[in-house]
């Protein structure tokens, strides 16, 4: 879906939904190895959100060299005991360069300096914000060949390109002219840039399959690594929508890296269009089945989480904000159940089956940095 989000005041946010991000952070079952100080699955498979999806990192405390959530982020979840978030990812517009995007073209460069501050690795899919498409895929091509050197001379080199974002979602394009542009990503990242395609970026939603056939059939090379948004699974909480996606890649799945580039508890709609409120409650057992569930049974080589947190402290709603995929803020009310937290739990969570849950559920290492975070007072996203 990738809209642009702008993050919230904090600290009533670390008390406030750490549900969302402790569960999907927290390493459920599998075997992990030390790697770069951070834990990576050893058979290029992970068990559980290892990547950002969030364009706001530069906005954090309004400021990111001094945002006191980027310090605890990079402490708790980049760099600190058990470590687990490898990747950031970033869908920018496809002619940043060309002259026309000054703001978006600033905001980009700060994501890379800052994503490259913290050692994350970059990955980036082009998409249209305005309506603006390439004409041929050889515009496509000239823009991206600009943007990959630009993040190589700002020291941020991307290794990893979506050649569109969501094509038959977010960006809106025709599987045909979307299969073209993979083509010419792969001939630029063969060219030179030494990143990797990821193909396809699909949305799991109703009518995928038609749309996949007609663009797998356009690939000239096929990439091994493909992309998948499985909003849709998460929504109605059961794999059929994802296992649609991957039965119709080449050779039926099998075989192929398949990246979850961007997921969250969000979805406002069920597979019949029905407008669905899910709530604190639902987003919280949506998170528990995205990581306990899907991420399991699936494999995927990476699974990137969409949106933190709400500018102004507001609360998800799919009514008013078109998502409800961000952070609760929690009920002041102590007997309350603290159902925020719960889904940051099993999101962001690094328990690996320490108390007081276990895998898949919030970790005590995880909760003491909360405390610490509402006891000093924090900071605010703005």
């Amino acid at each position: 879906m990738s809209r642009r989000p702008v993050l919230v005041p904090f600290l009533a946010v670390l008390s406030l939904s750490f549900t969302l991000i402790l569960i999907l952070l927290t390493p459920s079952t599998g075997a992990l190895t030390a790697a770069n100080g951070a834990l990576t699955p050893s058979l290029g498979v992970t068990s559980y959100v290892d990547g950002i999806s969030d364009q706001s990192l530069p906005a954090w405390d309004g400021g990111f060299e001094e945002s006191y959530f980027a310090g605890l982020f990079d402490d708790t979840w980049v760099h600190g005991h058990g470590a687990h978030v490898d990747f950031a990812r970033y869908v920018v517009q496809w002619n940043v360069m060309s002259g026309d995007y000054p703001r978006y073209l600033r905001e980009f460069e700060g994501w890379l300096g800052d994503v490259a501050s913290m050692g994350l690795k970059p990955e980036i899919a082009l998409t249209s914000y305005d309506g603006s498409l390439p004409g041929t895929p050889g515009e496509y091509e000239t823009e991206l060949v600009k943007i990959l050197a630009r993040a190589r001379a700002l020291g941020a080199p991307v290794g990893w390109l979506e050649a569109w974002n969501e094509p038959n979602g977010q960006g809106e394009e025709p599987a045909r002219n979307a299969a073209a542009f993979t083509n010419a990503a792969s001939s630029v990242c063969e060219g030179g840039y030494g990143c990797t395609v990821i193909a396809g970026d699909f949305e799991d939603s109703p009518g995928v399959t038609a749309y996949e056939d007609e663009y797998v059939s356009d690939l000239h090379p096929v990439p091994a690594n493909w992309g998948v948004h499985p909003y849709y699974s998460v929504q109605e909480e059961s794999e059929a929508p994802f296992e649609t996606v991957r039965e119709h890649l080449p050779n039926g799945g099998a075989g192929e890296r398949i990246w979850f580039t961007e997921v969250a508890a969000r979805m406002c709609t069920d597979f019949d269009g029905d407008l669905v409120e899910n709530g604190e409650a639902g987003q919280a057992r949506q998170a528990n089945w995205l990581v306990n569930t899907l991420i399991r049974n699936a494999r995927p080589a990476h699974v990137f989480y969409y949106e933190l947190l709400l500018r102004e402290g507001r609360e998800p709603s799919c009514e008013t904000e078109g998502s409800d995929s961000a952070l609760y803020v929690p009920s002041g009310d102590p007997a309350e159940p603290d159902r925020p937290r719960m889904a940051a739990g099993y999101i962001w969570g690094d328990g690996a089956g320490s108390a007081p849950g276990g895998a898949g559920e919030p970790g005590a290492a995880f909760l003491a940095n909360a405390a610490e975070a509402t006891l000093t007072g924090g900071a605010f996203l703005q």
